[in-house]
């Protein structure tokens, strides 16, 4: 037999509706269209306008391209931002040796600025899930292959138990199905990379944005 409860609602409930201020609760997300409670500016005005607000904190982001490394200049200035902060920031198994005087000459501070070449992909997966999870760096860039769903929600719950910027790029087609909060194509073009919002939470898939290639210091 299934048992039933009852509930009464007090008079004094309704009252209470309209009485909270969404907006001032931290950490809230309020609907389409609007910026995102928690958010890095990639650096590129058009870009953050587009992924409302920038990089998601504590979640995970897909660049994908047909070329190895080609979206890494997206990553350039948010890793200037946050080495400048303070902040610690990893690139795991890039395809390319970094070149340091670039990253310098673009604002990174390469003392806080950690590169790892593990020996296979397996300890690049681990390196990503304990920096993510630690805490103790502001943004983990993986270069793989296309993640399989049960490593993908991994890597998303320590990025958000870290509230860490997580970010993997690979070159190829993206998957149907991902969990990944953003989602961007690049495509090269003469002067810039041509990037599609293929998935955002919260804004309209589809917009493109025309970076220009290389792209100016971060402010």
């Amino acid at each position: 037999m299934l048992a039933t409860t009852t509930s009464t609602v007090s008079p004094a409930a309704p009252a209470l509706r309209g009485s909270v201020d969404v907006d001032a609760i931290a950490g809230v997300w309020r609907g389409l269209g609007r910026s995102r409670p928690d958010s890095e500016s990639t650096g590129i005005a058009p870009l953050d306008q587009a992924l409302l607000g920038g990089w998601p904190v504590g979640a995970l982001s897909q660049i994908v391209s047909r070329e190895s490394g080609l979206g890494f200049s997206l990553v350039v200035p948010l890793l200037a931002r946050l080495t400048r902060a303070g902040r610690h920031v990893a690139l795991i198994a890039p395809p390319y040796i970094p070149y340091a005087p670039a990253l310098r000459d673009a604002g990174v501070d390469l003392h806080k600025l950690l590169w790892i070449a593990p020996k296979d992909r397996v300890d690049a997966l681990w390196a990503t899930e304990q920096m993510l999870r630690s805490g103790l760096h502001g943004a983990v860039a993986l270069w793989s292959p296309a993640l399989e769903a049960p490593i993908e929600r991994r890597l998303q719950l320590a990025a958000e138990t870290g509230r860490s910027i997580g970010i993997v790029a690979h070159a190829g087609a993206y998957g149907a199905h991902s969990i990944a909060a953003v989602r961007l194509q690049v495509t090269p073009m003469p002067a810039a990379l041509s990037v599609e919002i293929v998935r955002c939470r919260g804004a309209r898939p589809g917009q493109r944005v025309e970076c220009p290639f290389p792209l100016r210091r971060a402010a």
